[in-house]
């Protein structure tokens, strides 16, 4: 009966660290290091507060700075600050004049306005 208590749910949630981080002992900076954990490793976090997750990467127990850990499934990407989309402007529609009547004949002979006497 002893070993159907270990083999019981985990509490642990998974996630993933988006910049290298340093897992330590106790959630403090001059705390001792237990491991050195790279960008875009999957952990097991099992909670967070203080600025600190607690969370397991390879056997072993320490304590991670938040700002390096997202929750959720491996694959999970960062949120990363998007670029405006290039704006892209279509060159002016340029229309040459239409043919016509330009106005006032202006000369001798048959025209607008020419009378005989």
């Amino acid at each position: 009966m002893a070993c159907l208590s270990f083999a019981g749910p985990s509490f642990a949630e998974p996630g993933q660290t988006i910049a290298a981080a340093t897992m330590r002992k106790m959630p403090s900076v001059s705390s001792r290091v237990v491991q050195h954990i790279p960008a875009d490793a999957e952990i097991d976090v099992s909670r967070c507060g203080g600025g600190w997750c607690y969370g397991s990467w390879r056997n072993l127990f320490g304590y991670i700075p938040a700002d390096a850990v997202v929750a959720g499934p491996p694959g999970v990407e960062a949120p990363v600050a998007m670029a405006p989309p290039v704006a892209v402007a279509a060159p002016p529609v340029v229309v040459g004049p239409a043919w016509g009547w330009g106005g006032p004949y202006v000369g001798f002979g048959w025209g607008y306005r020419w009378r005989r006497w």
